[in-house]
């Protein structure tokens, strides 16, 4: 006999027995008395076996709550839902409950659609959540730094951007603040949040940085540490080739010297007569030692077939070179750039005035600019630098393993004149570095954001590499030979050392904090990448439910309460004859 059974059978035995006893005691209101108490036994009955109805529900379907789901996505969900909290979720105590996705889709064999709810799955359940992700319900992301690119490494004396997206606070101010808290770098929020910030890197070493947001009445909301490498790079050797002096060229010379290139340049002062640097030797061997080779339309009308040959094959083999305008090329000189890639027009009229606040990052107060009158047609080729409004003034493309570019920017000089050489110095470091030919060791690639106990995956990394942490401790990383990737759990925060082919790599571990806006963001950013990649999409079908107890159970002892009342008022009343 089943339960329900057992609890039917004493409800109606108790009911009998209160009935024969109200109309055997003869007291009054008996009629009324018998009729509460079966009010009552039945109400008691469907408080402890609820009705139950039928509603739709998607078969296969599992919804997952991930930590950061709020109180009222709780609320809201089906009744007759399949539902697993992950840890970290406050839910009710009702609710199924599971160390990781793993476990919960054993637990559910049948589940081939997940429903997320919250803040977004942790890394250690998204390889086992794929194929599956059918819907992702998220909460408002909290006010913070949302979004945070910048670069790993960065050579010293280069320029380096940090960029990001503010959510929640209209019209920050961002803060850029280096490992003393001197302020570095500060910016204000467009309309849609985001921010970019830029910085030269001064000193070798590696350094954690700041970024502080603060609202408009100064107020502090969020900031996020922000890792920086700062490497010496190795020195560059520049070949340059000029046909006549110009203020360009000495302060770009200028610049060279001081920045440590192996300098060798040949400046035509007239027939027969040029102001040299170095060895500017054109021969196979020179041309291979040299990581860029700089040359203007003049100084490419005086080299020879031979010797264009020569540079045009160090090009092919890796040399980067630099086409520089300094006045209307030659047509002879315009056919031999067509045939490089890039179709120059010359333009009438004289040279164009143009800004570059955004491109040098300038204050909106800078130096105004000139362009020459020329213009350039290169399907195929990449924008070096571009003026505010847009338009480009240098730009390059790939020619076999090397590159060349294309440089018409009249007077960059004129940064040096205002005060900015740094800014100077970052345009020609960043334009060598694009086109010079690829040398040194290649960095592992490893993640942007290393934290307490998340994975990491580090590739380019080889049998016998090591990790040393702050303690000293070290650990042997174990590499997938196929795609030279090898996984890894920190364990405490702060610098670590990746020993990799003979040289040391950094790498500074974040302390975990699953609550900032930024970590949210991520989880929420890696969940959405699985948003839509389940294969089956479920059907409906209809499932008893049962109905609450507690109304129910309010009724029922609405009515014990009125049966009690009138027993205690007929209780003194004598019994009526028999």
């Amino acid at each position: 006999m089943s339960i329900e059974a057992w609890i039917a059978l004493v409800l109606v035995a108790a009911f009998a027995v209160g009935a024969l006893r109200s109309v055997r005691d003869g007291r009054a209101a008996r009629s009324l008395r018998v009729g509460l108490q079966l009010v009552v036994a039945a109400l008691l009955w469907l408080c402890l076996v609820p009705p139950s109805t039928r509603e739709s529900f998607r078969s296969g379907e599992l919804v997952v709550l991930t930590p950061g789901a709020t109180p009222a996505q709780v609320s809201a969900l089906r009744a007759n839902a399949d539902v697993v909290a992950l840890p970290g979720v406050d839910a009710a105590r009702a609710i199924e409950r599971a160390p990781d996705l793993a476990t919960a889709l054993r637990r559910h064999a049948d589940v081939h659609r997940l429903r997320i709810v919250g803040a977004g799955l942790p890394l250690r359940d998204r390889d086992i959540a794929r194929g599956l992700v059918a819907a992702f319900e998220a909460p408002a992301l909290p006010r913070g730094v949302v979004e945070l690119d910048a670069p790993r490494s960065v050579l010293a004396g280069n320029a380096w951007r940090a960029s990001g997206r503010i959510e929640g606070v209209a019209s920050a101010r961002v803060e850029l603040r280096d490992p003393a808290d001197a302020l570095v770098a500060t910016t204000t929020t467009d309309a849609q949040g985001r921010f970019a910030l830029e910085a030269i890197a001064k000193d070798e070493g590696s350094a954690t940085f700041t970024v502080r947001v603060q609202d408009a009445d100064g107020a502090r909301i969020d900031e996020a540490a922000l890792p920086l490498d700062v490497r010496r790079g190795e020195p560059l050797a520049l070949l340059l080739l000029a046909g006549a002096p110009d203020a360009e060229l000495k302060y770009l010379r200028r610049w060279a010297v001081d920045a440590g290139l192996r300098l060798d340049s040949r400046v035509g002062l007239s027939e027969g007569v040029a102001l040299t640097e170095g060895t500017p030797a054109f021969d196979d061997d020179a041309l291979r030692k040299a990581d860029v080779a700089i040359v203007d339309e003049r100084a490419w009308t005086a080299l020879t077939g031979a010797q264009k040959k020569s540079l045009l094959d160090a090009v092919d083999n890796g040399l980067g070179l630099l086409l520089r305008v300094t006045g209307a090329p030659a047509p002879a000189v315009i056919d031999d750039w067509a045939a490089l890639g890039f179709h120059v027009k010359v333009a009438p009229g004289d040279a164009t005035a143009t800004r570059f606040d955004r491109a040098f990052a300038l204050a909106g107060s800078g130096p105004a600019f000139t362009r020459h009158p020329i213009e350039v047609e290169a399907p195929d080729a990449a924008a070096l630098l571009r003026d505010d409004a847009g338009v480009p003034v240098a730009s390059w493309r790939v020619q076999a393993r090397g590159r060349i570019g294309l440089w018409w920017l009249a007077d960059a000089w004129r940064l040096v004149l205002s005060g900015d050489r740094a800014r100077y110095a970052s345009a020609w470091s960043a334009t060598l570095a694009t086109l010079a030919r690829a040398r040194g060791d290649a960095m592992p690639q490893v993640p942007r954001d290393l934290r307490v106990d998340d994975r990491a995956l580090l590739c380019g990394v080889a049998d016998g590499d090591r990790i040393e942490g702050p303690d000293g401790a070290g650990v042997a990383l174990l590499v997938d030979a196929d795609s030279r990737c090898a996984v890894w759990w920190p364990r405490h925060a702060g610098r670590h050392t990746l020993a990799s082919a003979g040289r040391q790599w950094p790498l500074d571990v974040l302390a975990t904090d699953a609550t900032s806006p930024l970590a949210i963001a991520a989880r929420q950013r890696a969940t959405r990448v699985l948003l839509g990649s389940a294969t089956a999409s479920g059907t409906e079908s209809l499932r008893a439910t049962p109905l609450p107890r507690w109304p129910f159970f309010l009724a029922w002892l609405v009515a014990c309460t009125l049966l009690w009342m009138l027993e205690r008022r007929v209780a003194h009343e004598p019994s009526a004859p028999r």
